[in-house]
C-alpha cells in the first residue's frame, strides 16, 4: 500500500511517500480502507519522537490515529460489523500500530463505529482524537453536571470548539477563551461568554463571571498560557488539563496543589479502548445537528508536510484532514 512513512523523527521534511506491505487484520481486527485521515497536534510532537516515552519507533513509521473509510477485512471473532461498512475510528495507533497516513489501516473492533449516511469522510476523520479527548475530559473525567459555570480555554481549537459544545449539550453555562479573530465564531457555537485573551486579563473576566469561582475548568493550551488557572477554580470544583507534552509544568506539583485547595485537579489524555459507543453518540449529535463541525481544510495526503506546519503553529481554527482516496 501506498503511506506517508518517516524513517527517523524530525521536522516534516522526514516525511515520505512509500510503499510498504499492507496490514492483515488479526482476531478481533477489521482492516479499514481509508478514505481521510485526521490530523491532530498529537502528530507533529510524535514525528518529532515525543511519543516515545509510550511507545517504540519501529521504522518504517506510519503517523495518524484518525482514520475514516470502508471496511475491508474482517478478523476472525469480529461481529458487529461487516465488510463494506462505512466506519471511523482512532485506529491501533495509540497502542503501537501503523497509523491512518496510508491507504488501509488495522483498529480492535471496539474502537471503529458506523458513520451516520449523513456524515462525510471528512467530518468523520475529524472527529476520534478531538472529540473522544474532549467528551472524556468533560464527564468520563470530569464530571460536569448541568447547571455548572464551566470555562474552556482554548474554545477555538479543535478540541476546544467540541468541548464548549458538549458542555452546553449537557447544560452547564459555558464561558470560553479565544483570539479576537474567533470570537464571533465561538458565539455562534452557544458560549455564554466569550473571553477574548487578546483585550481582556482572563482572570479579572472569569471572576466577574464566577464570582465564586468556576465549577469547572478545562485548559487545552498549556500551564504558560493559564499560569492561575487553580485560583479560578472554586474548592470541591475540578480543573481539568489536557497534556500538551511542551506546556504542562510540573505535573506532580499540580496535582498536590489541587489537592490542598481542595479541587479535583485532573490531567486528562484520550483512552480509545472501548470507545466505539461514545464515537457512535458523538456521530449521532453531530448528524442530528446538535454539534456543529469545526471549519474543516482539507488537504491531499501528498501535502501532509505543509499541514504539519500550519499545525505545529498552535494557532487557527479548526481542524485539518488529509484526502486519501477516493471511495
Amino acid at each position: 500500500m501506498l503511506a506517508m512513512i518517516i524513517e527517523q523523527t524530525g521536522g516534516p521534511e522526514v516525511l515520505q511517500l512509500a510503499q510498504v506491505p499492507t496490514p492483515e487484520a488479526g482476531p478481533g481486527q477489521v482492516r479499514v480502507r481509508i478514505a481521510c485521515a485526521g490530523v491532530n497536534p498529537a502528530d507533529w510532537k510524535n514525528r518529532q519522537g515525543m511519543l516515545a516515552m509510550y511507545r517504540p519507533y519501529v521504522f518504517p513509521y506510519v503517523i495518524g490515529f484518525d482514520a475514516a473509510g470502508i471496511v475491508d477485512q474482517i478478523g476472525e471473532g469480529v461481529t458487529g460489523l461487516a465488510v463494506g461498512d462505512r466506519v471511523f475510528t482512532p485506529t491501533n495507533h495509540g497502542q503501537g500500530g501503523w497509523g491512518s497516513y496510508a491507504e488501509f489501516a488495522i483498529a480492535d473492533a471496539d474502537r471503529v463505529a458506523r458513520m451516520p449516511d449523513s456524515l462525510s469522510y471528512e467530518q468523520a476523520a475529524a472527529l476520534p482524537v478531538a472529540a473522544l479527548t474532549a467528551w472524556q475530559g468533560l464527564f468520563d473525567r470530569g464530571g460536569l453536571k448541568s447547571g455548572q459555570r464551566a470555562l474552556i480555554h482554548g474554545g477555538a481549537g479543535g478540541l476546544g470548539g467540541f468541548a464548549v459544545q458538549f458542555a452546553r449539550c449537557a447544560g452547564a453555562v459555558v464561558a470560553a477563551t479565544c483570539s479576537t479573530a474567533n470570537v464571533e465564531y465561538l458565539r455562534s457555537l452557544g458560549v455564554d461568554r466569550v473571553i477574548d485573551y487578546r483585550c481582556e486579563d482572563i482572570t479579572s473576566a472569569v471572576q466577574r463571571w464566577a464570582p465564586e469561582g468556576l465549577d469547572y475548568l478545562m485548559d487545552t493550551v498549556g500551564v504558560s498560557t493559564l499560569p492561575n488557572g487553580l485560583d479560578l477554580v472554586r474548592p470541591g470544583g475540578t480543573f481539568v488539563s489536557i497534556p500538551t507534552l511542551v506546556d504542562d509544568g510540573d505535573i506532580a506539583a499540580a496535582a498536590i496543589a489541587g489537592e490542598a485547595k481542595g479541587v479535583n485537579r485532573v490531567f486528562s489524555t484520550m483512552t480509545d479502548v472501548g470507545c466505539a459507543p461514545t464515537l457512535a453518540k458523538i456521530a449521532q449529535l453531530v448528524a442530528e445537528g446538535v454539534v456543529k463541525m469545526p471549519p474543516l481544510h482539507v488537504f491531499p495526503l501528498s501535502q501532509v508536510a505543509d499541514v504539519h506546519r500550519l499545525i505545529q503553529t498552535g494557532h487557527g481554527r479548526g481542524k485539518w484532514v488529509l484526502k486519501v482516496a477516493d471511495l
